[in-house]
């Protein structure tokens, strides 16, 4: 009975302290669509990504040969 009581007295205590630093925040969150429009000249950088992916590498992405192609945009 001692063992039900004090984990009752327990229950109690630790739910008053948990609730006493608990703050209701409420914010408003804002969704913004962007849309990217890609110039000429990336647009001719990821064709000529596509077409050595496909052609030179299998198939398989080379992240590396996009961003460098890209950057010389």
């Amino acid at each position: 009975m001692k063992k039900l009581l004090f984990t009752a007295i327990a229950v109690i205590a630790f739910s008053g302290v948990s609730k006493a630093e608990t703050k209701e925040v409420k914010s408003g969150i804002k969704v913004v669509k962007i849309q990217l429009q890609a110039t000429p000249c990336q647009d001719a950088a990821i064709d000529v990504y596509e077409f050595a992916v496909s052609e030179f590498y299998g198939g398989c992405d080379d992240i590396d040969l996009l961003n460098r192609l890209l950057s010389r945009c």
